[in-house]
């Protein structure tokens, strides 16, 4: 049988060399081994994938016998596909049991039924030639190779057969977060203004006018102010701290609580569903942003007026009262009087003296 079968590889030598120059195998060739070879196979998409569809990539054979892969088919899910490129299980084929020659392949993709209507399917499709051979002419080994054609036999040599599929992105999930300022106490003079700040944890996207990942607004006394619009147009887990800034305006306790916003966004068949929960540090839930400040009338300065002086006393002279003025100033000339005489005393004493 050995005998025969030699007989017959010799007998086929010439054909093969003739069939490998038309078709070779040494450009853009994707090499196996001695009895099998793997073709790479991806998916590709420029967009968003549509969960719940599922994109097949299949393999045929145009040549009678051509051995097969376990399985004929390959799925990627559109989930998957939200990266860009699926690189899926690449099509095995095994040439252990069949007879030296050459092979012809179709693979191509089965577009999914596409309820939307966003997405363009790639119809391309690739043919491929595997050569299962002696080589140069050795009786005693084997290698198996191939060659993909992409469109046509005679198209562009690759070496991975690609799909790129192509989708209209999803329309945007959205929020546009409130900030609202309440006041407790009494009732400031004159209105002042807060100042609130929404600051993005780990990179999460902010409103437009955001620097150095926050974004400041401002509510002059009480009220609501929107911080600004939010667009998601990638599935994931956004979060972010919103707190107030204390600036120390005269009568007011600034409320110190320090909220973390978390945004959920998940990929629907007809856009991105976003979901928003608010927490403080304590891990309590809240409806919204809010802050309230106490309000407390700062106290009024005390002016110190003069004291009256108490009757018969000898206090300060009231201001005004005419009597107690004369009395002051006939005491005066009493007194001025009295200096004289003792001046003159003092005098005619020395003139006796002498």
């Amino acid at each position: 049988m050995k005998i025969k079968h030699r007989l017959i590889a010799a007998a086929l030598a010439p054909a093969l060399l003739l069939l490998a120059a038309l078709f070779p195998s040494t450009a853009m060739a994707i090499d196996g081994d001695e009895t099998g070879v793997k073709v790479p196979v991806s998916v590709t998409t420029s967009g968003q994938g549509i969960p719940g569809e599922t994109y097949t990539v299949k393999i045929e054979a145009e040549t009678d016998g051509a051995p097969m892969p376990e399985t004929s088919e390959i799925s990627v899910k559109g989930e998957e596909l939200k990266a860009g490129t699926y690189k899926g299980t690449p099509f095995e084929l095994d040439f252990h049991n069949a007879r030296i020659g050459i092979y012809k392949y179709r693979i191509s993709q089965v577009a999914p039924k596409n309820t939307t209507g966003r997405g363009e399917y790639d119809g391309t499709v690739y043919y491929m030639t595997v050569t299962y051979e002696h080589p140069n002419g050795d009786m005693n080994k084997t290698r198996v190779t191939a060659a993909v054609h992409e469109g046509t036999p005679e198209g562009t040599k690759v070496v991975e057969c690609n799909f790129v599929n192509t989708y209209a992105n999803l329309p945007a999930g959205e929020i546009d977060p409130t900030v609202t300022k309440k006041i407790a106490g009494g009732k400031p003079a004159k209105k002042s203004t807060f100042d609130f700040v929404l600051e993005s944890i780990d990179g999460a996207q902010l409103p437009e006018g955001a620097k150095d990942g926050k974004l400041t607004t401002s509510i002059e006394g009480e009220g609501s102010i929107e911080f600004g619009k939010i667009d998601y147009t990638k599935a994931g887990t956004y979060e972010y701290r919103c707190y107030e800034i204390d600036k120390g305006a005269d009568g007011y306790t600034y409320d110190k609580t320090v909220y973390t916003m978390r945004v959920v966004v998940t990929e629907a068949v007809d856009g991105f569903k976003v979901e928003r929960a608010i927490v403080d540090k304590n891990g309590k839930e809240h409806d919204s942003l809010t802050f309230e400040n106490t309000y407390k009338e700062p106290a009024k300065p005390v002016v110190n007026k003069p004291s009256a002086a108490k009757k018969g006393g000898s206090g300060v002279v009231k201001t005004g009262d005419t009597n107690n003025v004369g009395a002051v100033v006939a005491l005066g000339a009493i007194g001025a009087v009295a200096a004289a005489a003792a001046v003159v005393m003092r005098r005619d004493g020395k003139k006796e003296e002498k």
